[in-house]
């Protein structure tokens, strides 16, 4: 194996380590965002964009 494929190797795990990271963390942000959301509706009486429209 040359360094050239060593090193391709390398970068190619490299990019999927850094987008199996990268769901992880879109997962953990939207999971705690979904969580904040929910505990304050639940909390508060909901606006709605339909509720505020006037006709």
């Amino acid at each position: 194996m040359t360094p050239d494929d060593w090193d391709f190797g390398q970068g190619l795990k490299l990019a999927a380590i850094a987008v199996v990271c990268a769901l992880l963390t879109a997962t953990v942000v939207i999971a705690v965002g979904e969580a904040i959301l929910s505990r304050q509706s639940s909390s508060e009486p909901s606006m709605s964009l339909a509720a505020n429209v006037s006709d």
